[in-house]
């Protein structure tokens, strides 16, 4: 915020509110239940991010630890209408986005954090079983039973690698019942699908038509009420979640007629995909429907490597290992279990970052120890 006065805050909602009124930030159905810290350490830099995931999931034991004891044996609560009922409170979702979810799991950046694909499968096109939390425990359990000291970070550190996991011995979510990460990590909207659309078909568009052509295109583009019209995309700084929307919906017009069918065929039904995704409620005709998207485009997904439009820093590459393309193929499975996606996109958490901590902020004498 200022100076170095950094945190993560950590809000709360409840899951039997309906989502028409739960996204919206001006419902006053969300709580900032705490601020977790992110202090430097001073240590070899190898060790700073195992140490920062350490510290973030003992923050949440300590938070969510009356929630733990709910969640097993049950509390009194009153209800909307004054009613005194005996509930739970298991872990329903956490909305994150890919590295937060990474972290959460304990998994490594070459692992995915719901499934058990790993760097060199996350373009398959294969849905793989769930990483239950309960594998992750017993393969800590292994290391940890083998004689490997946590606090020993270089020798723990490398073997907790080998086993794609991120170094964390002790997950907030281990003693809390009912809470699986394979389950509670829902998709999420806003990185999961307009990020990755930005990031990878937004540019394989690109470099098929070259920076400038795209430019033209969007520019000459006839003005229709409805339709975001667009004077340059190529070299644009920040672009909002919205703006990613917007280009996605002209995208394939953009590039129809220079494109090889193949290639619009895959960038078109990865687009019907996101459309899909956002859908607010789901049959299970509609959830084939949205998974059948995702197939057609990894079976024309040749297209786009044969164009030469999937490329690195410095040369073209001939693989998918895209960690976000393997983490939407677990949309459908999520779907089913957690329901719509939309209801747990980060739009909300954006707005509550204002609302509740950068405006507080701003009404204090911005010193750490008074700020709370």
């Amino acid at each position: 915020m200022t100076g170095d006065l950094e945190m993560h805050p950590l809000f709360i909602t409840i899951a039997n509110i309906h989502s028409s009124v739960r996204m919206k930030a001006t419902s006053h159905a969300w709580a900032c239940i705490g601020y977790i810290p992110a202090p430097e350490f001073l240590t070899h830099s190898d060790f700073h991010s195992v140490l920062e995931a350490r510290l973030w999931h003992h923050c949440l034991d300590i938070i969510c630890s009356g929630l733990k004891v709910a969640a097993s044996i049950g509390t009194f609560m009153i209800d909307p209408n004054n009613c005194t009922r005996y509930a739970f409170t298991p872990l329903a979702a956490y909305t994150a986005d890919l590295p937060e979810q990474q972290m959460i799991a304990c998994v490594a950046k070459s692992a995915s954090p719901v499934t058990m694909a790993e760097l060199d499968q996350f373009g398959d096109g294969v849905h793989y079983p769930p990483r239950e939390g309960k594998i992750t425990l017993q393969i800590l359990y292994n290391l940890c039973a083998g004689g490997l000291d946590p606090w020993r970070l270089q020798e723990f550190l490398a073997a907790a690698k080998a086993a794609r996991l991120n170094g964390v011995q002790l997950p907030f979510w281990r003693d809390w019942q009912f809470s699986d990460p394979s389950i509670f990590l829902v998709g999420e909207i806003l990185h999961a699908l307009l990020k990755l659309f930005f990031d990878h078909p937004f540019k394989w568009c690109k470099e098929l038509l070259g920076a400038d052509e795209l430019d033209t295109r969007y520019r000459t583009q006839h003005k229709h009420v409805g339709v975001r019209h667009f004077k340059k995309v190529s070299h644009v700084k920040q672009m909002t979640g919205r703006d990613h929307w917007d280009l996605a919906r002209t995208i394939v017009a953009m590039i129809a007629g220079t494109a090889e069918p193949p290639f619009i065929c895959a960038i078109r039904a990865l687009i019907d995909f996101i459309y899909q995704a956002q859908s607010p409620t789901f049959t299970e005709s509609s959830l084939c429907d949205m998974e059948n998207s995702l197939s057609e485009f990894h079976r024309y997904k040749h297209a786009i490597l044969e164009a030469g439009a999937r490329r690195g820093k410095s040369k073209e590459m001939e693989h998918f290992w895209i960690p976000k393309l393997e983490l939407i193929q677990s949309f459908g499975h999520t779907i089913r279990h957690v329901g719509s996606l939309i209801q747990y996109t980060v739009d909300v958490s954006e707005r509550l970052l204002i609302t509740h901590c950068k405006v507080p902020f701003s009404r204090t004498n911005r010193q750490k120890t008074d700020f709370t």
